[in-house]
């Protein structure tokens, strides 16, 4: 029999901060590059009877001892249901045994990590004297990009909100209303785009949004909502006059926002230009200059859910936290 500690969403969030969560993912990510971490072959499919989308994502973080899945994905129809539409739970196992040890809500966990992986994404390609955000798709993720980009761009003076959805977007005006940052909603996404420095795609669109002679030189782009094969936010001649950073480019040309450009020819996989893990550690460079389009193409990967869950499963047997269960 073995002894498994269950860990709830609400309990997954008293244990994680933001800024450690941060810490965690911008070293998951180094280490990745440098091949001390694993991100194993991704499960990603359509469930067309219930417009759903299951995935599975695995991989082992070595310096938590962190190994395991998260399984689960996204219903379109949740909200009619009163249910969130992303659901999902991780299994952690003791890599030295293979015994299972952990089930955690994923939930929260998907949320916290995809903000900082954005976070990430504009800290080391976005100009740090950013002033105006454009957030496109004001759901939670858009939501949860947005806070996560102000921690990492002091200088944003407005934020730009537009959801296919206005009340959506009329709604994330008004709760930020208080922020030093002015709120202003887009009629359409070329307003939202145009003036923008920073623009954050958050939806789940299977047809381009932002268009190309909407980028001005200079504009760094985090593409957040593209994850599974057919999705789409950017147009794929963006990808042409952009320098192209991936979280993982094995994901991001089957998976990712890269996916179009990648099968109509646009882009190859030696002209991306590498890795967000790779430009942590400094093995390449950031942005290269003041004008330069950059594109961040994030499909989240599996050491980022481990990292957090290892994380959550630590702290929570320090300070007595969850159930368990006996299997």
């Amino acid at each position: 029999m073995t002894d498994i500690l269950v860990l709830n969403d609400r309990e997954v969030a008293s244990l994680v901060s933001f800024a450690e969560n941060l810490r965690m993912i911008e070293q998951a990510f180094s280490d990745y590059s440098l091949g001390r971490n694993a991100a194993f072959p991704v499960v990603r499919e359509a469930i067309p009877k219930y417009d759903g989308i299951f995935g599975i994502k695995s991989g082992y973080v070595e310096s938590q001892g962190a190994l395991g899945f998260k399984a689960g994905g996204f219903w379109a129809n949740n909200m009619s249901r009163g249910l969130p539409n992303h659901q999902s739970v991780i299994v952690l196992f003791d890599p030295a045994t293979g015994q299972p040890r952990a089930l955690v809500a994923a939930n929260f966990v998907t949320q916290i990590r995809t903000a900082a992986i954005g976070a990430i994404g504009c800290k080391y390609l976005a100009r740090q004297d950013s002033r105006i955000l454009a957030v496109i798709g004001t759901g939670q993720q858009g939501r949860n990009q947005l806070e996560a980009a102000l921690q990492v761009l002091p200088h944003i003076e407005q934020v730009v909100l537009y959801d296919q959805n206005i009340a959506s977007a009329q709604t994330l005006a008004k709760d930020i209303a208080h922020y030093p940052q002015k709120a202003v909603v887009a009629d359409n996404p070329a307003q939202a785009c145009q003036e923008a420095d920073v623009i954050i795609t958050a939806t789940s669109s299977f047809k381009a949004i932002v268009m190309d002679e909407w980028i001005k030189p200079g504009t760094h782009i985090n593409a957040i909502g593209t994850d599974t094969r057919g999705k789409q936010e950017l147009d794929p001649l963006i990808f042409a006059r952009a320098m192209v950073v991936v979280d993982d480019i094995n994901q991001c040309c089957y998976l990712g926002e890269c996916q179009h450009a990648y099968d109509a020819g646009i882009i190859t996989r030696d002209t991306i230009y590498g890795q967000i893990g790779e430009i942590i550690n400094q093995g390449k460079k950031g942005r290269n200059s003041s004008k330069e389009i950059t594109i961040f193409d994030t499909t989240g990967v599996a050491i980022q859910d481990l990292a957090t869950a290892g994380y959550a499963f630590e702290q929570a047997l320090k300070k007595g936290i969850g159930s368990r269960i006996t299997i």
